[in-house]
């Protein structure tokens, strides 16, 4: 005669049941402490009010003011901004604001805004800025975005983007906006960092940074990084598809390289 354990059958059967379940536990848990009640400004104090936290702007009139009292429509992206959402390029972080969009032709990054903007002007309707110097170029007047920037995204304190027409203050490239770029103090960095990165297609990047501030007020940044990237072997065009440009065919012609 043969006797079942139903009870440690229904045990069995349980099991799986409760770790299918565990995923929408968690999630339910999440949601739960995530939940944060949003402050009403009415029901905040004079002094609650007047500490309220501010970000101030220079790009827009050429002198530091706070956001609000800019004649502008402005988006600041922060250091902490860009570190969480891991953007390796200027062209990753304007890509990611309101009203902007980016293309990229394998050679250079275009920056258009609000529909304007087409690729091949080298971005020559918007002032780039490196804490307040100006660095569009003096042939075509046109800004680099892409790999091709000159200051590593661990450098950048917050960029300031400032939309609209800023001609009286920048010249007729500042037509769609000016974007000025922020950089970190001596003070913001350890004495010395290294940081690298290994990709795909043969990428790599690395940084060496040194910043300080001594007791005699003195501050010092000083930072070296480089880039390369062999990209793609063999990449196909089909509106060049004839034998005058080798079928469409670009071989080795993918390669990106800065020091």
């Amino acid at each position: 005669m043969r006797v079942s354990n139903h009870r440690g059958a229904v045990r069995g059967a349980l099991i799986p049941v409760i770790l299918s379940l565990l995923p929408f536990l968690n999630a339910m848990r999440a949601l739960a402490q995530d939940t944060r009640t949003t402050p009403n400004l009415t029901d905040m104090t004079l002094e609650e009010l007047m500490s309220i936290r501010i970000d101030s702007v220079y790009g827009a009139s050429g002198f530091k003011q706070k956001v609000t009292e800019a004649p502008a429509s402005i988006t600041i992206i922060t250091s902490e901004q860009i570190l969480k959402y891991g953007y390796r390029t200027l062209a990753d972080i304007l890509r990611n604001v309101s009203g902007f969009h980016v293309t990229y032709d394998r050679n250079y990054s275009y920056l258009g805004v609000r529909g304007f903007g087409l690729p091949g002007q080298y971005n020559n309707s918007i002032a780039l800025l490196i804490d307040g110097h100006r660095l569009n170029d003096n042939i075509f007047d046109g800004a680099t975005i892409g790999t091709e920037f000159s200051l590593d995204m661990d450098l950048i304190d917050r960029v300031e983007i400032i939309r609209g027409p800023n001609s009286s203050l920048y010249v007729a490239s500042a037509f769609l906006g000016v974007i000025n770029i922020i950089t970190k103090r001596g003070p913001d960095l350890p004495d010395a960092s290294v940081a690298g990165d290994v990709a795909s297609y043969g990428t790599n990047q690395g940084r060496l940074s040194y910043g300080n501030k001594f007791k005699n007020g003195l501050e010092v940044l000083l930072s070296g990084s480089f880039y390369n990237s062999h990209g793609q072997g063999r990449l196909f065009f089909k509106e060049f598809d004839n034998p005058a440009t080798n079928n469409g065919i670009a071989v080795n012609a993918d390669e990106h390289e800065f020091h």
